[in-house]
């Protein structure tokens, strides 16, 4: 089972994934797009891109666990890195559009990464009135 702290890694490096670049999901490493990228994913470091869709999916509902278990949590801290987990979750969209970009010829996986924008969309949305109901 991953620990809280590497979802927020994960979370972390998604945001960081910019246009024209491919994850290596088993290694954890950035690869441009390119001739060199598409052998090495192919021959000998195999990854593909469902095996991206689940990396990302599965860090989003994991980050999504994470900031409901801390919403309901009493101590500070807990507060405090679930703020900041809701503010790399806001950034790693902007990875998500740039894997959705390199990824343009696929309009499947164009359709899975929008709907994963629309999740943490209505998530955030969720979360920010759950705050604002509370404080009244």
């Amino acid at each position: 089972m991953e620990t809280d702290k590497e979802v927020i890694s994960r979370l972390k490096f998604i945001g960081k994934v910019q246009k024209g670049e491919k994850i290596n999901v088993k290694y954890m490493f950035i690869q441009p797009e390119g001739i060199i990228t598409r052998i090495s994913r192919t021959i000998i470091n195999q990854d593909c891109r469902e095996n991206t869709l689940n990396f990302v999916r599965n860090t989003i509902s994991s980050s999504f666990q994470i900031i409901n278990m801390y919403s309901a949590s009493p101590k500070e801290s807990q507060q405090h890195i679930r703020t900041n987990i809701m503010q790399d979750l806001k950034h790693s969209t902007k990875g998500i559009i740039n894997l959705k970009n390199t990824y343009i010829d696929d309009v499947k996986l164009g359709c899975d990464l929008d709907t994963l924008l629309q999740e943490i969309d209505a998530f955030l949305v969720e979360i920010n009135v759950d705050e604002t109901e509370t404080s009244v």
